[in-house]
């Protein structure tokens, strides 16, 4: 199964939140929403149901979470972006014994 997640660089953990983006943007996801709507434009046969746009990387750990307990298959995730967005998925999703 293929999984698209789009999100912010936000978290709870204050050290890793994003000022990169307004407030209103945010709480909009404008930016994940547009990336998604590419995404379907780029990829028609990939599946809408698999593309979720989500307000933190908890989130996104919860959905994969989920994916994984739900499919009882093995996941393999393929994270993108900066360093600071790596950092924060392997904190959040508690990998940093194994991550480095």
């Amino acid at each position: 199964m293929h999984v698209s997640l789009l999100f912010p660089l936000l978290t709870r953990l204050l050290d890793l939140a994003t000022k990169a983006i307004s407030d209103s943007e945010l709480a909009e996801l404008t930016t994940q929403r547009a990336l998604a709507s590419t995404w379907t434009s780029l990829a028609p046969s990939f599946p809408t149901s698999h593309i979720h746009v989500l307000p933190s990387l908890e989130h996104a750990v919860q959905i994969l979470e989920s994916i994984h307990s739900n499919s009882g298959i093995p996941l393999h995730v393929l994270v993108t972006g900066s360093l600071h967005l790596i950092g924060g998925i392997v904190e959040v999703a508690g990998l940093s014994d194994v991550a480095l």
